[in-house]
């Protein structure tokens, strides 16, 4: 089993909303993206995600055009591993006062990104989510504008 963790820091500025009772959480997150397997040294590149907030106490997550980069020997570019789209939906959100806290696990499909030279079966998502999804676990600490999340997807080893 082939488990990947992906550990995010970012931040954005659109928190300008006077009432810090109302989470105000919803934007777009810029940052970089360290991605472990098999408790190897992180892979890192940088990311965006998106939270959406449905409702007051619930936000939805998104990692779009989700793309590992491995490294290669020497330093040089390894593998470009497209992985695709990872939505979460439906995600709690406690706290107040620009501290929160979130965690849910949730069965998905992972749905082929739409990068520009990447063509829909060179993502790898939708082959290892398989019809009958796979169990992502997303859980993240919300402080003013940063935030802080893993990210946990078990794949199944191809060999």
């Amino acid at each position: 089993m082939l488990v990947c963790s992906v550990g995010l820091f970012t931040s954005c500025g659109d928190d300008d909303d006077d009432n810090n009772d109302k989470p105000d959480v919803a934007g777009t997150y810029a940052g970089n993206l360290g991605v472990t397997i098999d408790d190897s040294d992180p892979i890192t590149s940088s990311q965006t995600i998106e939270l959406t907030s449905p409702a007051e106490t619930k936000i939805n997550f998104t990692l779009k055009n989700f793309i590992l980069q491995a490294a290669g020997a020497g330093g040089e570019a390894g593998q470009t591993l497209p992985v695709g789209n990872i939505k979460i939906t439906d995600i709690d959100l406690v706290g107040s006062n620009g501290n929160y806290t979130f965690t849910k696990t949730s069965n998905i499909k992972i749905e082929a990104g739409d990068q520009a030279g990447i063509s829909e079966e060179q993502w790898l998502g939708p082959t290892l989510s398989g019809t009958a999804g796979i169990p992502i676990t997303v859980k993240g600490t919300i402080t003013g504008n940063d935030i802080k999340l893993n990210i946990t997807i078990p794949f199944m080893s191809m060999n």
